[in-house]
């Protein structure tokens, strides 16, 4: 007897100027990598992604992005053939999630994001935060999926409001969006042996208490003090926005490496661009955080990552969370001894990426399960 094969929507966001917006957060990329889970399982015949956004896709402008443009559709054009619907990309409105309920789809709300901090930052940030989860949806999922990360302090949030419990998914990642955008800008992408600048970059979004700079500014500043000799320069990226930041200034006015002049604030760039040309390390803080598609960005080409995520524990250079002077030391042992222990550092993060890929027969699998269980 042949299994029944399904169709399956995951939702997307197309921005109003027709762009895909793929490198402004890992949620938009989080979608692709499942778009390319399942079309990787027998069990579903097509899978594709649901353009919930608020523009058309102009596809001059994302003529380079490693997607299947044409699995971009609107909901309404492939409603009647949808089995199952994950939620991820982008809301879907009420009404239509009422009207695919009614003919029996499966809604999956894939929580990537902590809507229990955002939350509390929407109700005390001035001006407001104007991401704060919408909660209209309570009634109309089948199941809830939440990444590892979030589940200590947004899982109870979630299941008390939406009154079921959560399923736990492992989070999965893809090197695509880097290669892709390598190739595009003929960039080379990866730790360059024999490099005698040490620069070392702050990627953290600092739009969320849960991963600011001032952790690894402070790492960066511990390892100033014990050996100037060894930090050339940092940067932290995100940050040119904050020079007018009262609170954040004085933050800065404290440290000696800003001083020196050794430290400076960036504005934003994709990570494959910025590691590429100016940097060939990254220090990294998370609170309540701990899985970040930084981490594999970084260990994917080889740089020193020097984190705090228990989740990763084993691979990159781990420290204690908030001991900014044992982050120091770290970063002053990466640095010193990275080169030398290259291949084997390597071949270590290869586990972690292979672990967590989304082409990985054992998460098509999981993934498969559960949204056929559902």
């Amino acid at each position: 007897m042949v299994a029944r094969r399904y169709t399956l929507g995951i939702t997307v966001f197309v921005n109003a100027d027709g762009s895909l917006g793929l490198y402004e957060n890992g949620l938009r990329q989080n979608a692709i990598f499942l778009y390319n889970l399942f079309r990787q399982s027998d069990r579903f015949e097509k899978v594709y992604l649901l353009n919930h956004g608020d523009g058309e896709l102009d596809r001059a402008k994302e003529a380079h992005a490693p997607v299947d443009l044409d699995a971009i559709v609107r909901t309404p054009d492939v409603e009647s053939e949808l089995d199952f619907v994950i939620c991820i990309g982008a809301a879907i409105d009420e009404p239509t999630i009422t009207r695919m309920r009614k003919r029996g789809t499966k809604l999956i709300s894939y929580r990537g994001g902590n809507a229990s901090v955002i939350s509390m930052e929407a109700t005390i940030c001035t001006p407001p935060r104007a991401d704060a989860a919408r909660f209209f949806d309570v009634d109309h999922f089948d199941a809830i999926w939440m990444t590892p990360q979030h589940l200590h302090t947004n899982q109870g949030f979630i299941e008390t409001i939406y009154r079921q419990p959560i399923i736990e998914v492992p989070q999965i990642w893809s090197p695509m969006f880097l290669e892709s955008r390598a190739t595009q800008l003929n960039l080379r992408y990866g730790y360059r042996e024999g490099v005698k600048d040490r620069r070392v970059a702050v990627l953290d979004p600092n739009i969320t208490v849960m991963k600011t700079s001032h952790m690894p500014m402070l790492v960066c500043e511990a390892a100033f003090r014990r050996a100037p000799e060894l930090v050339q320069q940092v940067l932290v990226c995100n940050a040119s926005q904050l020079n007018q930041n009262e609170g954040f200034k004085n933050f800065c006015h404290m440290l000696s490496i800003i001083r020196s002049g050794k430290l400076t604030l960036e504005a934003r760039f994709p990570t494959a661009d910025f590691l590429s040309q100016h940097a060939n390390a990254v220090v990294t803080h998370h609170w309540e955080n701990g899985l970040n598609y930084l981490y594999y960005d970084v260990l994917y080409g080889g740089y020193p990552l020097i984190h705090n995520s228990e989740y990763i524990r084993d691979y990159g250079y781990y420290y204690p969370s908030w001991d900014a002077m044992k982050g120091g030391e770290v970063l002053i042992e990466a640095l010193q001894s990275h080169e030398a222990n290259l291949k084997t550092y390597r071949q270590h993060c290869d586990e972690l990426i292979h672990r967590v890929g989304a082409t990985n027969p054992d998460n098509v699998a999981l993934h498969e399960r559960l949204v056929l269980s559902t």
